[in-house]
């Protein structure tokens, strides 16, 4: 694939932990946020219920700030903080950006229950969900422009325009700004968006497991979806399903090609219809998108329905790219389905493309292809031959990763049901995965018992 590339742009400048206690199966997790992450485990062992919550939280967080300021202690120390720095530029120190993950992790706990019940559109039960471990990567400041007239931010500065004397409620919303942009900003939607009708303004895509079955029948799920809006307004789902599932059908009502905003991902959709789909999508804007697929070679549209299940799988990605849609992290829930293992590695190298092109990329996996592909370029980065290695085996620096870069996490159950998470550590060989290699080596063993005469 050769993807230009200079170095990881990404707004994955801090790092982060979700602490979870007694939440369904899972008895405890620390998830720390890296731009390629990587949940294994058995089934059924908690996977997708965490990466729904971590989703939610990117996606939901922005509705738990409250409307008026809050006479909190947790609060009135960010109040009095802001107050103090008012026209005066300040870089963040670790004990200021505290009171501000405290502040958040107040607001989360007091509106816990309600907001996993919007996420599974079911009671759910959590005893602990916080953010923990709280480190910058970059440090960041805040800037106050004499000439300015809106809030903005970066990985470096949050800045707003010189005021003199703000009321609370104008503290409240520049309190809300910080907080928000110190936790969220470069992996979630900005705060404060226009709402553009029609359009996603940078939220997390999630792309289930069962994507196939939507992508084939999504014309007849979509109608009841359509009623829930990602809105400040909205608190109900009335669907039958979860709302990261919701949200991928109102995903696909996004679906048209536009080459304009999709130019940046140009060499990637390349590498996607060369070597995976083998042909083009091609999607018309009626009362739902048509999507129609052209095989190589061939002058003849098909429906994606009598496409290979290669094409149904890999399409919501693709056409998420080639609709030049605002998103800044996907979740992937087992990305190697319906593929061959020569086609796991093409997704292995695709995500990791994508990560290098500043896109946080979540993942559950049964796949060890997917992961040992992972290890394979982590090893070819740091290698004392990785220049001649790359040309010979076609690999450039868009392929490579940084263990840095890389967080690698497994289920483990535990003798009463329950699950914990637990954090997979680097070796020299890369990440070692136990409930991969323990299953390998039992059929391994079986092969030789098996065989002897």
């Amino acid at each position: 694939m050769e993807i230009k590339y200079a170095g990881r742009v990404t707004g994955m400048n801090k790092r982060w932990t979700l602490h979870v206690e007694n939440f369904e199966k899972i008895k405890s997790a620390d998830v720390t946020i890296a731009p390629l992450m990587c949940f294994v485990g058995n089934n059924n062992s908690g996977k997708s219920y965490l990466m729904s919550v971590l989703w939610g939280i990117l996606t939901l967080g922005k509705d738990i700030f409250p409307n008026k300021p809050s006479e909190a202690k947790v609060y009135k120390q960010c109040e009095s903080w802001l107050k103090s720095y008012i026209n005066t530029d300040v870089e963040l120190t670790e004990s200021d950006i505290d009171l501000y993950v405290n502040w958040f992790n107040e607001l989360l706990n007091t509106q816990k229950k309600s907001l996993i019940r919007k996420i599974f559109n079911y009671n759910v039960e959590a005893e602990k969900i916080k953010i923990i471990n709280y480190k910058r990567i970059k440090s960041i400041k805040i800037i106050w422009e004499e000439s300015g007239a809106r809030y903005s931010a970066t990985g470096s500065y949050i800045k707003f325009p010189k005021t003199d004397s703000p009321n609370r409620d104008e503290l409240l919303r520049m309190n809300a700004y910080i907080c928000w942009n110190l936790l969220m900003e470069g992996i979630a939607a900005p705060l404060y968006t226009p709402i553009v009708k029609g359009r996603r303004m940078g939220e997390p895509i999630y792309l289930p497991a069962s994507r196939t079955g939507f992508m084939l029948t999504y014309s007849q799920l979509i109608e009841n979806s359509l009623q829930i809006s990602f809105s400040p307004e909205m608190h109900k789902n009335t669907s039958t399903l979860t709302l990261p599932y919701v949200d991928f059908l109102q995903l696909i009502t996004k679906f048209e090609i536009n080459k304009k905003d999709s130019k940046k991902y140009s060499e990637i959709i390349k590498y996607i219809e060369r070597n995976m789909t083998r042909g083009d999508l091609s999607v018309k804007k009626d009362m739902l998108p048509v999507i129609k697929y052209q095989p190589e070679g061939s002058d003849k549209e098909i429906p994606l329905y009598i496409a290979s299940s290669i094409v149904s799988e890999i399409s919501p990605l693709l056409l998420v790219l080639k609709s030049g849609i605002n998103f800044k992290a996907i979740i992937i829930e087992e990305p190697e389905a319906h593929l061959h293992p020569e086609l796991q590695q093409k997704m292995a190298r695709l995500i990791i493309n994508m990560m290098n092109i500043g896109i946080s990329v979540w993942i559950t996996t049964h796949s060890e292809t997917i992961l040992q592909h992972v290890n394979n370029m982590l090893k070819l980065k740091s290698h004392n031959r990785s220049n001649q290695l790359q040309q010979e085996y076609g690999y450039n620096k868009a392929d490579l990763l940084c263990e840095k870069d890389v967080q690698m996490y497994q289920f483990v159950e535990e003798n009463d049901g329950k699950t914990r998470l637990i954090s997979l550590e680097a070796t020299k060989y890369g990440f070692v995965v136990p409930t991969f290699n323990n299953t390998l080596e039992k059929i391994v063993e079986e092969v030789y018992a098996f065989q002897e005469d």
